[in-house]
């Protein structure tokens, strides 16, 4: 790019232009691998050691620090490494308001929902909705998904869909004709 900016009567210059190409090249090298970032560190096309290298910078490894149930191994697949990691920067950045924890939760798992009922005694009850494997269950109620702010005791319920509600009929909530109280 930078050589074809040389004016025209430098040009005839054999030795110049060769001067010139050997001192840019290694900055167009440079710039060549930045271009590259973007793409190779982007959370959402990150894979296998990139993941890796991104969970060091965001704190979070890639090995839990508890035995899955089911025997499932606790060093996670890139699937769900890749929502611990997403849920990871969701806790460090939350404003501990209910409201932008909604957003958040429809990020890490679309389709699904939240819900968090305050006990008024530093406990709160929080019920959630979706399609939840079983390694993602266990890392929720191990605390490494949900953000919970200091001294909050989480109990964490995961209902039998539709639960049971009034003036609302949908795949979460429906009417005594097909609703759960759970």
């Amino acid at each position: 790019y930078y050589l074809a900016l040389v004016p025209s009567q430098l040009r005839g210059r054999p030795k110049f232009m060769a001067w010139l190409a050997a001192a840019l090249e290694p900055l167009d090298d440079l710039n060549q691998c930045l271009a590259t970032f973007n793409y190779s560190f982007d959370l959402d096309s990150a894979q296998g050691a990139q993941l890796d290298i991104l969970g060091q910078l965001i704190g979070q490894s890639r090995t839990v620090g508890f035995q899955p149930s089911g025997g499932v191994s606790p060093t996670l697949d890139d699937p769900t490494y890749l929502i611990l990691l997403k849920a990871k920067i969701a806790q460090n950045s939350w404003d501990g308001t209910i409201d932008s924890l909604q957003a958040t939760w429809q990020q890490l798992f679309p389709g699904g929902r939240i819900a968090i009922l305050d006990n008024q005694d530093m406990s709160a009850t929080v019920i959630l909705t979706g399609a939840f494997s079983s390694i993602v269950m266990d890392l929720i109620n191990n605390g490494y998904i949900v953000p919970r702010p200091e001294a909050v005791l989480y109990q964490i319920l995961f209902p039998v869909l539709p639960v049971l509600g009034l003036d609302a009929n949908d795949d979460f909530i429906a009417g005594t004709d097909r609703g759960h109280f759970s």
